[in-house]
């Protein structure tokens, strides 16, 4: 049996895969969480970094993506920095790192994102980092072809349904609709920097810390659907339990099921 010192000591290896280790490959605590209760910093390096980050079902990347995009959801800013330097020594992009901001603005509100945008951009200048962002938006495309093409990609990630269209005989709802097969599916989820996997687990993360029933079962089908398997789908609300609170993790995960069920 694994013992609690060996759990702890094997966050040693996680905390050195984000840049979190001194030079002797010593992590680096936190003074202010030492100095006032040492026992809560024991807790997070043992049972998050030596135990949860540890475990099988999801790469070191795919923690870093879905731990950066719960940190925007939740709108904690001093958490992001950290864990944005730990996503560019996990081997993000800085470019990378955009475009998970960028997805997000459908999911959780531009105000959200441009704060997460000027944290990232304190880290980049932190780092000494030239940017060379995806400049890829054609302003002379029109917009039946934007249209076009979120109807593709959105068919990829959720099938031949309706996706969650509004009432199409409702002419704000319609529009509303259009709207997003243009912007969101056709101008977002086929930008380049990450793949439809990559943007399904960024999506999913965002939608248990922020969004309905109906998307956490849409966006758990598009992530089975584009090959992440059924133990990773878990293993995603498992690692959110300590990002945004068990009981959200929880229904997250029991939505999950009812999918997983189904299929």
């Amino acid at each position: 049996m694994t013992t609690l010192d060996e759990r702890f000591l094997s966050s040693y290896g996680v905390l050195a895969g984000l840049g979190r280790v001194d030079s002797e490959g010593m992590p680096i605590p936190n003074t202010a969480i030492m100095a006032v209760n040492p026992d809560q910093w024991r807790i997070i390096s043992e049972a998050c970094f030596g135990y949860l980050w540890n475990r099988r079902g999801l790469t070191g990347r795919q923690r870093s993506l879905i731990t950066m995009s719960g940190l925007v959801v939740l709108r904690r800013d001093d958490n992001l920095h950290g864990h944005l330097l730990s996503g560019l020594d996990m081997g993000f992009s800085p470019e990378q790192i955009n475009e998970i901001f960028l997805h997000l603005i459908f999911y959780v509100g531009a105000p959200m994102v441009n704060t997460a945008t000027r944290v990232a951009w304190d880290v980049y200048q932190e780092r000494g980092l030239t940017l060379e962002p995806f400049q890829v938006f054609d302003t002379t495309e029109t917009p039946d072809a934007l249209y076009q093409r979120g109807l593709s990609i959105r068919s990829q990630v959720l099938g031949d349904g309706d996706g969650g269209s509004f009432d199409q005989s409702d002419s704000v709802d319609a529009d509303w609709d259009r709207y997003l097969l243009e912007y969101l599916w056709g101008s977002v989820w086929g930008r380049p920097g990450l793949d439809l996997q990559e943007r399904c687990i960024c999506t999913l993360t965002a939608m248990v810390g922020h969004g309905t029933d109906d998307a956490i079962r849409d966006y758990v089908g598009g992530a089975l659907r584009l090959g992440l398997s059924a133990a990773s789908v878990r293993e995603i609300m498992f690692h959110l339990s300590f990002y945004i609170g068990d009981s959200q993790a929880r229904r997250g995960k029991a939505l999950a099921e009812e999918v997983i069920a189904a299929q």
